[in-house]
């Protein structure tokens, strides 16, 4: 579980629920996913249960939480997430420049990790990312977990970039992105999810060509835009 990694003495459980959301949100927690129990979660975080008990009622606040008592008891992660995290997301969506803005920041961040990835990527790492692919293809018609799995395909590429400020930034993009992919109303219904397509941006890792992995992403990060703005009201 790479979310369950340490923490600093000083954090909030703002910070705690902060990074079981983004794990929630990037598709690493699983909707109906059960996750540790506290202690285990405090151990490998490195902070004080109470800090986890706190952050985990955040989320229950949120929604993105159910507790089960008992035996076979613990904390879930809401089989209907997806749905919650898109009934929150229509209701501040982004402006037509925020979109805009965050396809540039996309661009810069995006385009370098893939970059880098296919400079840097092993065999294994390359059947790594060709895996995420099919696993994204696989989810086509399946909402919304076809979107965390376009999360996980992106922050895959991000870690093996090798840079960590990169796969940070990447986390954030995709988060964003979850929000604003997320409040589009009835996506499945059209044709315009081609705009997703990984292919060429696998192939490009495959091949090390590091510049037309970057333009891949570009054109990709762009199409998704187009596609955003027309079904956003």
């Amino acid at each position: 579980m790479k979310f369950l990694a340490p923490l600093d003495d000083a954090s909030t459980p703002d910070r705690v629920a902060r990074r079981l959301h983004e794990a929630i949100v990037t598709g690493e927690l699983r909707p109906g996913a059960r996750l540790p129990p506290e202690a285990e979660l405090a151990k490998g975080f490195g902070i004080a249960p109470m800090t986890v008990r706190s952050a985990l009622a955040a989320l229950r606040d949120m929604n993105l939480l159910v507790t089960v008592r008992g035996r076979n008891g613990g904390n879930f992660v809401a089989s209907d997430v997806g749905e919650r995290l898109a009934e929150a997301a229509r209701r501040v969506p982004l402006s037509r420049q925020e979109l805009r803005d965050l396809t540039d920041w996309r661009r810069g961040i995006s385009g370098e990790a893939c970059f880098l990835a296919a400079q840097r990527a092993t065999p294994e790492q390359v059947h790594q990312i060709r895996a995420a692919g099919l696993n994204f293809d696989r989810l086509l018609h399946k909402f919304p977990d076809l979107r965390f799995a376009d999360a996980q395909f992106h922050g895959l590429i991000a870690e093996i970039s090798g840079s960590t400020a990169l796969a940070r930034a990447e986390t954030e993009i995709q988060l964003a992105l979850t929000d604003v992919i997320l409040a589009v109303e009835k996506p499945m219904g059209n044709k315009r999810l081609i705009a997703f397509a990984h292919a060429p941006i696998i192939e490009a890792i495959a091949k090390g060509d590091g510049e037309a992995a970057r333009n891949a992403m570009i054109s990709h990060a762009e199409d998704t835009l187009q596609w955003v703005t027309m079904l956003h009201p």
